[in-house]
């Protein structure tokens, strides 16, 4: 088998996938993020969980606020950061890194790896590693832009000694009508937990306000929902360190 023919992917803990024939690059990722995701929401309920998380910020007028408000309920949570952002708001990452906060890398530009030629797509995921790399842990977490993973990009992230961050509950803030914060806490309550995506970028246009407002009032829901049932609030990395101990 060539590299470009059969390609191992494992995707947090979801198992050993392998792709092969033309073609089959794209259908291994997507079996793979099923499964881990499947897991990760398993585990959310078995173990009363719940995780915040926060994609291509960071927004220097957003993130503080979200910040101010993790703060008062004493929770952690998980910021995917964008490495061009980063670069350009340096000191709102570094107050996400010192408020104790974890801190993962979402490549630099946010390339969609299945529209994207493999090449420039890994370049991207090493760029964002290199940005981001005073923020990082030990053990780095990468969310893929847009959730598309392939082989090539997979490769790229092991090779950082990475491991991959899904979630199991998209909150709707970048979706054309949002839902209601409490219907996001609804669907979480129901799940008995998980992982829920949020995004923590200063948007733009008329609406950019009513979105804030929205990653705000979800984040808050999620904070009294956790406070309600006893779950605790927990970073990304503590429950994918916990899966992994399982497995052992």
């Amino acid at each position: 088998m060539t590299d470009l023919g059969a390609t191992a992917l494992v995707a947090g803990g979801a198992g050993v996938v392998c792709a092969s024939g033309a073609g089959a690059w794209l259908a291994s990722p997507v079996v793979a993020r099923r499964l881990a995701v499947r897991r990760l929401a398993a585990h959310c309920a078995a173990t009363g969980a719940v995780a915040l998380t926060y994609d291509d910020g960071p927004g220097a007028d957003l993130t503080p606020r979200l910040l101010d408000r993790l703060a008062q309920a004493d929770a952690r949570a998980t910021f995917f950061l964008l490495g061009r952002r980063a670069e350009r708001a340096q000191a709102v990452a570094d107050a996400v890194h010192d408020a104790g906060h974890e801190i993962g890398c979402h490549s630099r530009e946010h390339l969609n790896a299945w529209k994207t030629a493999p090449a420039r797509a890994v370049a991207d995921v090493a760029a964002g590693f290199e940005a981001l790399g005073r923020w990082l842990g030990e053990r780095p977490i990468f969310r893929p832009p847009y959730g598309k993973i392939t082989p090539w990009t997979a490769r790229a992230v092991r090779a950082r000694g990475a491991r991959l961050g899904w979630w199991t509950v998209d909150s709707g803030d970048t979706w054309p009508e949002t839902p209601e914060p409490e219907q996001v806490a609804g669907r979480v309550e129901r799940a008995g937990g998980g992982v829920v995506l949020l995004h923590d970028f200063d948007r733009a246009g008329e609406n950019a306000e009513d979105r804030a407002a929205f990653v705000l009032g979800v984040t808050a829901a999620i904070l009294d929902l956790a406070r309600r049932r006893g779950w605790r609030l927990a970073p990304m990395g503590a429950l994918l360190d916990e899966m992994e101990a399982d497995r052992r």
